[in-house]
């Protein structure tokens, strides 16, 4: 497939973060989008991602941006009727030392100070959550339920495809052509 001659917005990278951007553009009204690719969608760095998607950052916006994140991934499938690989699996942040646990304390006061679903546990809760835990040396942890787990190319994918097919927009997806 060649490239356009002419194209109002031009995102160079085909992995979660452009293909991410063109959904948005999309879900904007934005028409005239082309995605470039060197290789095949979501095959560079998105491919080998991890897909953790925590919601609590340090900051209040940041946190927001996450919870908004979620939202997007968590409907993602139903607009577009591809799998996105999103699952709720909640996370465990673990304290092996007491200074981590003071650390996961502070955490844990931010987090309710944004509205975060948070928990402080003991060792013996972080092992009931997570039973392949081992409990020894461990001084507490905080338990985040909403915290997920997605997979990066499949939710690229799914975007990518959103931005094309619901939204009738022009987005392009090639290669480089001689």
């Amino acid at each position: 497939m060649g490239l356009p001659q002419r194209t109002d917005v031009v995102i160079i990278g085909g992995g979660v973060i452009g293909a991410s951007i063109a959904y948005h553009l999309a879900e904007r009204g934005k028409t005239d989008v082309t995605l470039v690719e060197r290789k095949s969608l979501t095959s560079g760095s998105t491919w080998h991602a991890a897909g953790l998607v925590g919601q609590l950052r340090s900051s209040s916006s940041l946190t927001q941006l996450m919870r908004k994140s979620v939202e997007t991934y968590q409907a993602l499938e139903a607009k577009t009727g591809y799998a996105t690989g999103w699952r709720g699996v909640g996370g465990l942040r673990v304290a092996s030392s007491p200074g981590r646990l003071a650390e996961l304390r502070r955490v844990y006061t931010q987090g309710k100070s944004f509205g975060f679903d948070i928990h402080l546990v003991s060792p013996a809760e972080a092992g009931q959550l997570f039973p392949l835990l081992n409990t020894d040396g461990v001084y507490g942890a905080t338990w985040t339920p909403f915290s997920n787990l997605r997979r990066a190319p499949t939710a690229g994918r799914s975007r990518s495809r959103n931005a094309m097919t619901r939204w009738l927009i022009t987005t392009r997806f090639g290669r480089r052509t001689a």
